[in-house]
């Protein structure tokens, strides 16, 4: 057994047994554990059972502590009606998709009904569990900011762990070498696909910079902006494409909506990245064209530019078009035939579209995109709001995280990625929950209340506060 594992064995046993005493706490340190879950160190089973492994044992000590405290602390859920509409309409296309796959998994499926219910029920349920506990939990600003540095600290680790994976070679001056490299080591040293990370951390980075916004100490607001830079740098040496373009659309957005102070941070970002890993401009802008080293100007090459996506995609709009109302159910690509008609005529595996909507569109049909979608539009809107309110330093730093992690992946959902929760989402789904429960505090203002418990003017002795006829609080004697 080798010391990573002896580690991580010790931190999910402490762990699990301190959520007894601390539940709030213990969740923290689990979900900072998400950096290591993809790892090839982690221990996928125990005991070669199915769905038992650390993390699950984990995650389940701290759900029956956190069930058990929250009855004790009185907690109630305060979910806004419009929230509880989309998650269950989310959730509900979410299993019915998952039912059909288990009814008919096709010939095409080769692996068993308990490998499909675990992959697209247990574990998306799952990691959705993180974020529902963090909600409840974070009724207060000292919880919420820890929360934020608890979920900020996935994506530091991931930065660190993907530079020193990858290293910054300058000789790495070639696009295809850091694109193969990055192929190569990414997943074999951090677990994560290289293309996963470069979303995840296409807007970490700025998440960094949004919770600098709510500290006055200068060395906590330069460790911020540290972090950042590490965290772009592991973006830039993924070599992912689609999560370069999604990096400079969101800092684009936030600078231009409010900060706009910040926007020759962008240029500026751009050059460092460039001095250090020349090879991004080349991956960036491969199948563009240029000047070839024999003299002669190259073309445009689609199929570069979209890594082959280009030929497949027209395929599975065709495919959708089949069943366009209520789609195949989940893994429709494998299902229907078309990875394996994918690797046998294009000789490529596409065991997904390469496009999160087409991959919903040919799953759930148009109705169940009409019913899953909202969700992501609710959320956007309510973070795209608390980052334009300037009444509490909170409310931007949680609407502009909350608006990095969700926007990187809608924006990046064009080239890859997945609606459906998973491992690279969850740092993204607790950090909405986070920003929801801030909302939820947010409009309790408007009536009179407290944004949290601690901010409540101290009250002399012998002062207490009563509700007056409007429903607004009152000091009384």
């Amino acid at each position: 057994m080798s010391l990573r594992i002896i580690v991580l064995t010790l931190s999910v046993l402490f762990l699990a047994g301190y959520a007894w005493k601390n539940w709030f706490h213990a969740l923290l340190g689990g979900i900072v554990l998400f950096a290591f879950l993809e790892h090839p160190d982690m221990p996928r089973t125990i005991a070669g059972v199915p769905g038992l492994n650390f993390w699950n044992l984990l995650f389940i000590s701290i759900g029956f502590a956190w069930y058990g405290q929250r009855i004790e602390e009185g907690n109630q859920w305060d979910f806004p009606r419009g929230f509880k509409v989309v998650m269950f309409l989310y959730l509900a296309v979410l299993l019915i998709a998952a039912t059909r796959a288990l009814i008919d998994p096709t010939q095409y499926y080769g692996g068993s009904r308990m490998n499909l219910f675990l992959d697209f029920v247990f574990n998306p349920l799952k990691f959705l569990l993180p974020g529902l506990m963090l909600y409840d939990g974070c009724r207060s600003r000292e919880r919420v900011k820890l929360a934020f540095w608890a979920i900020l600290a996935v994506y530091f680790l991931l930065g660190l762990l993907t530079i020193k994976s990858m290293g910054l070679h300058f000789d790495l001056s070639s696009g295809n070498e850091l694109s193969a490299r990055a192929a190569r080591r990414l997943t074999k040293d951090v677990g994560y696909h290289r293309v996963d990370l470069s979303m995840m951390l296409s807007g970490a980075s700025w998440a960094f910079i949004a919770f600098s916004r709510g500290f006055e100490q200068r060395w906590i607001r330069f460790g911020l902006f540290g972090a950042a830079g590490i965290t772009l740098m592991g973006q830039a040496v993924t070599g992912g494409r689609t999560g370069y373009v999604t990096w400079g659309l969101i800092g684009l957005f936030l600078c231009v909506v409010r900060w706009r102070k910040l926007l020759p941070l962008i240029p500026l970002s751009v050059a460092i990245v460039l001095a250090f890993v020349p090879a991004v401009r080349d991956r960036m802008f491969q199948g563009f064209g240029g000047e070839a080293k024999d003299g002669k100007v190259e073309q445009m090459d689609d199929t570069s530019i979209t890594s082959g996506r280009n030929l497949v995609w027209p395929i599975v709009i065709e495919e959708i078009e089949k069943a366009p109302v209520v789609g195949y159910g989940i893994i429709g690509m494998q299902r229907t035939g078309l990875t394996k008609w994918a690797r046998d005529v294009l000789g490529d595996e596409f065991a997904h579209p390469h496009n999160a909507y087409l991959e919903y569109l040919l799953d759930n049909g148009i109705l169940g995109f009409l019913c899953g979608m909202p969700i992501f539009g609710f959320l956007l809107l309510r973070n795209f709001q608390m980052f334009r309110d300037r009444d509490d330093p909170l409310y931007e730093i949680s609407g502009a995280i909350g608006l990095c992690l969700l926007m990187s992946l809608i924006i990046a959902a064009m080239g890859a990625q997945t609606f459906y929760p998973r491992e690279g989402v969850v740092p993204m789904w607790a950090a909405l929950a986070v920003a929801l429960r801030v909302w939820v505090q947010r409009e309790g203002t408007r009536y009179g209340d407290p944004l949290f418990p601690e901010d409540s003017p101290v009250l002399s002795e012998g002062e207490f506060w009563t509700i007056d006829a409007a429903g607004i609080p009152i000091r009384a004697i």
